[in-house]
């Protein structure tokens, strides 16, 4: 793997991630895609995000591992920020499984990958 390709991979997955999330939340604002501006919003960061995730693959990270992390940030920090702005409202059982997904996320960062 080229080892400059992979930084950037994961730079590119984290803002994928970053981006996933002002998507996400962005859905909330719609109305139902009534909304003109904010339906412009979740369609700009929608495909910023998914060119981020199709970037990070392209510069050598394997397309499990991209689209798990990128996934997991998304899903994570889209709760975060929901519970941040009211909302949602967070417990110990939502919690639990976030720690979960963090977990796995983590743990497939530091599983090695097979190359062909």
């Amino acid at each position: 793997m080229n080892e400059v390709g992979e930084k950037f991979g994961w730079l590119a997955i984290i803002l994928g991630g970053i981006l996933q999330i002002v998507w996400a939340i962005g859905l909330d604002y719609t109305d139902g895609f009534v909304n003109v501006f904010w339906d412009a919003v979740v369609i700009v960061f929608l495909f910023l995000s998914i060119w981020c995730l199709s970037f990070s693959m392209k510069a050598a990270i394997p397309v499990s591992t991209a689209y798990t992390v990128w996934i997991g940030l998304g899903v994570v920090g889209t709760i975060a920020v929901s519970a941040i702005l009211g909302l949602e409202t967070l417990n110990l059982v939502t919690a639990v499984f976030l720690a979960v997904i963090v977990g796995g996320v983590i743990g497939l960062k530091m599983t090695p990958a097979e190359t062909e």
